[in-house]
């Protein structure tokens, strides 16, 4: 990974060099650094989870750095690095996107100008980037694409005495309740955004191949992976006296360069939409997506895919808030089906939430809310007991208080 940094900074500052008309142009880079830091302290109470049910503290860390450069002409070139740290005692681990061990999140370089705007590096695919969302009081423990999930199973192969050992995302069957349209995920990928024509803009990106290492774009494919992966992304935002309009829609298609089982395993394809209306205090908003990603969780590249032929999860979620002053009210719900191979029964979950929340100011703000979770599946059971086991059923509550700080 650092070497695949190096290289992506060197052609940034390639593209930077030819740009300027003179070295004083430099005076012009405009650096900026920000970030946030979510501290949540939360109960959790899980049934048929003998020994969960505890207090939990989980930290959900961004830090954000960025360069933008005006060139001669007006056009404008600039980068970004993020990077991601979140943390949870009750996993007694750190848990990045759902488990994954990337605290680098993105990087990447863009140029735009009155053509739009052309990106390229480790970023989320155009329907994610151009998808809405339900409106949420909270900023990371929601139940759609929460960045704070406080639900486990105590094992994945085997049970030891701590029933946190080795611990997991609550994800039965693969299941997560997120409706962003993220099938393309970060990997890398060439973006174009259009410019924005009566509140429209439309955007499509590419990526060749399933990795986040540039030094395997062009090897040899994994077992089923996923490659010529295309996303195209559209929204439209527009105000109408005091009611704001928004939509987007979004769909992503790739091939299984390298399937091992045709007619088992299948090519991935995602679609979503989402709408959003607000009137003055209010606003509410919808979203919906369908994946063939079992659970609607990101791609696995390996030999045991995630990604089925002509078998679909179906996720929606509604969200609603009022906001006054620094005070701010919402509920959220969000219910998702998912067709499992082998099984005539489907896997189902769903979430809802309520809460509250006052900023002391554009730095700090305070929320605290109440989130209920059911997962029932088509074994109907939670094995608990050493010698190995899992679960696909489960009911869960969890009270929580949330601090964020931004800068």
């Amino acid at each position: 990974m650092p070497r695949m940094v190096g290289r992506f900074l060197a052609v940034a500052v390639v593209a930077a060099s030819t740009g300027l008309a003179h070295a004083e142009a430099l005076d012009r880079l405009q650096l900026r650094l920000n970030g946030h830091a979510s501290v949540v302290g939360a109960y959790v109470d899980q049934s048929n989870q003998d020994g969960l049910d505890e207090a939990v503290l989980a930290v959900d860390t961004g830090l954000f750095g960025s360069a933008l450069l005006p060139l001669d002409g007006g056009d404008v070139i600039g980068g970004r690095i993020a990077l991601d740290l979140d943390y949870a005692t009750n996993f007694d681990s750190f848990l990045n996107d759902a488990g994954a061990s990337n605290v680098l999140e993105e990087i990447w370089a863009y140029w735009e100008g009155d053509f739009g705007r052309l990106q390229f590096g480790l970023v989320d695919g155009a329907a994610d980037i151009m998808g809405y969302g339900s409106p949420s009081v909270t900023t990371s423990i929601r139940v759609d694409n929460p960045e704070v999930f406080l639900l486990g199973y105590p094992c994945q192969l085997s049970c030891g005495s701590d029933p946190q050992e080795p611990g997991s995302l609550f994800s039965p069957n693969g299941m997560q309740l997120r409706t962003d349209i993220h099938g393309s995920d970060d990997y890398i990928k060439l973006i174009y955004f259009t410019p924005t024509f009566g509140g429209f803009r439309f955007a499509v990106s590419y990526a060749p191949d399933g990795t986040r290492d540039i030094g395997q774009l062009f090897g040899d494919d994994e077992f089923n992976e996923q490659g010529n992966v295309l996303d195209f992304g559209l929204n439209y935002a527009g105000s109408f006296g005091q009611v704001d309009l928004g939509f987007s829609l979004g769909y992503v298609t790739g091939d299984n360069v390298n399937n091992t089982a045709p007619g088992f395993y299948g090519d991935l394809e995602e679609w979503g939409a989402a709408a959003k209306l607000g009137y003055r205090e209010w606003t509410l908003g919808a979203a919906f997506r369908r994946t063939n990603v079992a659970g609607g969780g990101p791609v696995v590249q390996d030999f045991f895919t995630n990604v089925y032929d002509d078998e679909f999860t179906d996720i929606w979620s509604v969200g609603v808030t009022y906001e006054r002053g620094p005070w701010s009210v919402g509920a959220n719900y969000i219910y998702a089906d998912e067709e499992l191979p082998f099984f005539s029964q489907n896997q189902e979950g769903s979430g809802v939430q309520v809460a509250a929340g006052y900023a002391f100011g554009p730095s700090v703000r305070m929320t605290g809310g109440y989130q209920h979770f059911e997962f029932d599946g088509p074994f109907n059971v939670c094995i608990t007991d050493s010698g190995g086991g899992g679960c696909d059923t489960l009911d869960g509550n969890v009270g929580y208080l949330e601090t964020t700080f931004s800068f």
